[in-house]
């Protein structure tokens, strides 16, 4: 019989295992097998225990630890928020925790379940999933979340992202006002509101533009570059895009890399001013993220969430901006050797 208040006695217990092993895993530790370590999380879970975080952050010396959980290690975008948050906290005297769901479900609960165990003050949070994601492990511990670039669906907490109807809108305009006129765009996955918004705000600026679309402009990949570049190889192949909008940085690096060297090129604009953008033939125009303005905004917003934890929860939405380089300017177009020429005037018209 598990008692009223579950103890870390119930948790061993229920798992099969000694109090001890049931310790070194809600304490982080590395060494234990990783079969005791999901029986473990597993007996955290269904007896409902809590670790005392008061008594642990007595024993680490009143030290603040934050955690920031992203989907993605490689993906340049997380890692400046990633740096930028670990600066701030640095000035404020915080530890980090770092962890990456891999945009995996399983992963983000069982991240949850560690974070947890290891009494994070608060957690800035890239979620997987606008539906399917489940911050109840996170808030019934007493865990503020902030939630970065992603949203989740009615969930009553606080929120830092990008205005990506506004981006996307940017997108359109920039691209209308250069003179092209057959724009396609390649988005992500329609349940990713993130990218979704971006397609959104791009169709809607075009269509109020005066240029009828259907859905067949919309190419949808996986976030990864390979699906950006087969998505840009099936746009060049089909011949009728002057203009390719591409809603994530992966994607547009993949996509990049296809239409290089062509002289039928269509005219690009990325998604965020990674460093390859600037060093490629030709450069490459983007919709720049606020990365840092994003970071600090979380961080202040976390450190605002642990202090006052029965505050309304906000949102704060912030604008991109367009970088104009090569591959948007009208009147060029790239030769094969990576040199430019001007455009054909026919390929121009709308």
């Amino acid at each position: 019989m598990v008692s009223p208040r579950p103890t870390i006695l119930d948790v061993a217990r229920t798992a099969g295992v000694s109090s001890a092993t049931v310790s070194r895993v809600i304490n982080g530790a590395a060494s234990v097998d990783k079969e005791l370590s999901r029986r473990v999380r597993a007996a955290v879970r269904s007896t409902g225990y809590v670790p005392n975080a008061m008594g642990r952050s007595l024993r680490r010396g009143g030290t603040s630890q934050i955690a920031v959980v992203a989907p993605d290690a490689a993906n340049p975008y997380f890692t400046q928020i990633i740096s930028e948050v670990e600066r701030i906290a640095r000035g404020d005297h915080q530890s980090v925790t770092i962890a990456h769901t891999e945009d995996d479900l399983e992963i983000e609960r069982e991240c949850f379940a560690q974070l947890v165990g290891r009494h994070v003050s608060g957690v800035l949070l890239v979620p997987v999933h606008s539906t399917l994601t489940d911050l109840s492990p996170l808030t019934e511990a007493g865990i503020p979340v902030v939630l970065v670039d992603r949203w989740i669906e009615g969930a009553n907490t606080d929120l830092v992202a990008t205005d990506n109807l506004d981006a996307g809108r940017q997108a359109a305009r920039h691209l209308h006002e250069r003179g092209y006129r057959r724009p396609a765009v390649i988005g992500g996955p329609s349940q990713l509101r993130t990218t979704e918004d971006r397609v959104s705000g791009y169709l809607a600026a075009w269509r109020e533009a005066g240029i009828e679309l259907d859905e067949t402009v919309v190419l949808r990949g996986d976030l990864q570059l390979e699906s950006g570049a087969a998505l840009m190889a099936q746009i060049l192949a089909e011949g009728d895009a002057d203009c390719v909008y591409v809603t994530n940085n992966r994607m547009s690096a993949g996509a990049f890399e296809a239409m290089r060297g062509r002289d039928d090129a269509p005219a690009l604009l990325a998604t965020d001013d990674d460093l390859w953008t600037r060093l490629v033939t030709p450069s490459v125009s983007v919709v720049h993220q606020p990365v840092r303005a994003t970071s600090r905004a979380a961080a202040r917003m976390l450190g605002q969430r642990i202090a006052n934890p029965d505050e309304e929860p906000s949102t704060t939405l912030l604008r991109s901006k367009i970088i104009e380089r090569e591959s948007t300017q009208r009147g060029r177009r790239p030769r094969t050797d990576g040199s430019w020429t001007p455009r054909d005037a026919g390929h121009a018209s709308s």
